[in-house]
């Protein structure tokens, strides 16, 4: 039986869910709902429960809280009841440090030129579901080509900060006042990719949680790669695969780091197939 909590929350999620997510979910034991006023949303490990509001429609953030629910979930199911630090996820280590070796720094990647790079071949190079979601999300075609553009050559923040601008701004137009809560939790879902690549990437690329966070948790070899970063892929990675606008998000957590994508999608299959014992 899943939890009142769980139950609000998954009707909202995209119908197109991936396969192996829905199925790590329901392998996973129910999660409890914890409410403390003025508290973030946070998943507690030790007691299996997360942090959040009854309801999201009640908060200042409105559905925004859906897309927290399904990061914080991805936390509960890389758990799955072990005690903190002792997530499923560390087994993704040799997969980001593999992903680490192949990086193109930022500076690198500032200092090239976009000049060679045709927009429309760029965004041609995109599967048709990320295409279509980049050119629904967007005021236009000149803009998902940009988007596309930056994202083909290495400029993933960029890509990414724009696309939360162009998304927001869009959105107030349309409906003359303050962004849909649609918009504002896709802005949220990029913002996890954006946090996808700075775990893997230790914040040499990407952005997210800071490095006093990662500093935190137990090495997975040396302070660069610690049990946290391994957890926060883990769990953006699977917001990516349960949100709508999936088609989208998947590829760009996919295409950012390959080999940490292909570990977490490995590791989310065996957790739904009830392969990966406690303990």
């Amino acid at each position: 039986m899943r939890t009142p909590f769980e139950r609000h929350y998954v009707k909202d999620l995209a119908g197109n869910a991936h396969p192996d997510a829905v199925a790590a979910f329901n392998a996973t034991r129910p999660v409890r709902r914890k409410y403390f006023p003025g508290a973030a949303g946070r998943y507690r490990p030790e007691d299996h429960y997360v942090v959040a509001p009854a309801r999201w429609e009640r908060t200042p953030e409105g559905k925004v809280w859906l897309g927290i629910f399904a990061h914080e979930t991805g936390h509960a199911i890389d758990h799955g009841g072990r005690p903190s630090g002792q997530g499923r996820s560390i087994w993704m280590g040799p997969a980001i440090r593999r992903d680490r070796m192949g990086m193109v720094s930022r500076s690198e990647v500032e200092r090239g030129t976009l000049a060679h790079v045709d927009g429309e071949w760029a965004l041609g190079r995109f599967p048709p579901g990320a295409r279509a979601w980049l050119l629904e999300g967007l005021p236009g075609r000149a803009e998902a080509a940009c988007f596309a553009r930056c994202w083909s050559v290495g400029r993933m923040e960029q890509a990414i900060d724009a696309y939360a601008r162009a998304r927001l701004t869009l959105s107030s137009r349309m409906r003359k006042g303050p962004p849909d809560e649609d918009a504002r939790l896709h802005v949220y879902a990029m913002a996890k990719v954006n946090d996808y690549i700075g775990a893997v990437y230790d914040l040499e690329r990407g952005g997210g949680h800071s490095r006093a966070y990662y500093r935190q948790f137990l090495p997975l070899a040396g302070s660069a790669l610690t049990i946290g970063h391994a957890a926060e892929a883990f769990a953006n990675a699977f917001v990516a695969d349960v949100l709508e606008g999936t088609e989208l998000l998947s590829f760009l957590v996919r295409s950012a780091a390959p080999h940490t994508h292909a570990a977490y999608r490995f590791l989310l299959r065996r957790i739904g197939l009830g392969l990966c014992l406690r303990g």
